[in-house]
């Protein structure tokens, strides 16, 4: 069990939840070192990224996430970060034991069997879930936390309905999201121009203010936040292309060197030159 400032795990025998192995909420202010090469014996491990981005890589496939994506590694698949820092993110994450089939989740007879067979027949790496899903999940991370008995009944009820929302709801609350993956289809193919929030709502007919907000609600960071560290995975890959710094942040339309390096360092813990000098030794 670790509970600090931005970082709580809570291990089986705090949680004391059958099926239920560990619970975590990380908050990232700042990009972190890579997250190594690891597994989860006997356990499906779901990451749920509430803001900013982040990227795993599981069988050689990369997967690019951002705020509102699930994560799944299935028992004992191998998972990690790859070279890539972790990004400036939000993230709740739980581990759950398949074996675990007496009161799986505190629910009885064929409604915990239900679950967990549901849950452990999920075919995809990768999930959407909403704000209320969210919500469900961090209040109910909040109160497995505290020690009264009615705390740890109502954490129980928002974990599950989490998950039923997740794995029984997909195709009746589809959100209106189209829009969005066209405007960050946009976005990548204009990756290398300066791109201007402005330019985007009159793109697409959008108001200012209701973009940004749905924008935030789908990725879990500002339009201007999701452009720059897109910026930043593009010039990752320029530069160990052998293009030098100067060049790229040329290439990708930043109005100076030095406030490229200020971006590049926020979302890889890194300035461009060190990042250009470590992929030498390589």
């Amino acid at each position: 069990m670790l509970i600090g400032k931005y970082r709580q795990e809570l291990d089986e025998a705090f949680l004391d939840l059958p099926g239920l192995v560990f619970f975590g909420h990380n908050i990232s202010t700042k990009a972190s070192h890579p997250l190594g090469l690891h597994n989860h014996d006997g356990c499906i491990e779901i990451v749920v990224i509430n803001k900013g981005n982040e990227s795993y890589y599981l069988e050689n496939r990369k997967f690019d996430l951002s705020g509102g994506d699930v994560f799944i590694s299935f028992t004992g698949q191998p998972h990690q970060s790859g070279n890539t820092s972790q990004g400036v993110c939000e993230i709740i994450w739980l581990q759950i034991n398949p074996s675990a089939r007496r009161n799986f989740l505190g629910l009885a007879g064929p409604y915990g069997e239900l679950l967990r067979t549901r849950l452990f027949s999920i075919d995809t790496h990768v999930m959407k879930t909403d704000k209320e899903g969210i919500s469900f999940l961090k209040k109910s991370f909040d109160h497995f936390l505290k020690h009264r008995t009615e705390d740890r009944l109502y954490a129980q009820s928002l974990l599950v309905s989490f998950l039923c929302r997740l794995l029984f709801l997909q195709d009746k609350e589809k959100r209106n999201d189209e829009f969005i993956e066209n405007i960050l289809q946009y976005i990548d193919e204009n990756i290398y121009d300066v791109i201007k929030i402005e330019d985007i709502c009159s793109h697409f007919h959008l108001s200012l203010s209701g973009f940004k907000h749905k924008f935030k609600e789908y990725a879990g960071v500002t339009p201007r936040d999701y452009i720059n560290g897109r910026k930043v995975q593009k010039a990752k890959e320029l530069l160990k292309a052998g293009k030098n710094v100067t060049e790229t942040a040329m290439l990708l339309s930043f109005n100076s060197c030095d406030y490229f390096s200020v971006v590049f360092k926020k979302y890889t813990a890194c300035s461009p030159t060190a990042y250009h000098q470590y992929l030498s030794y390589e």
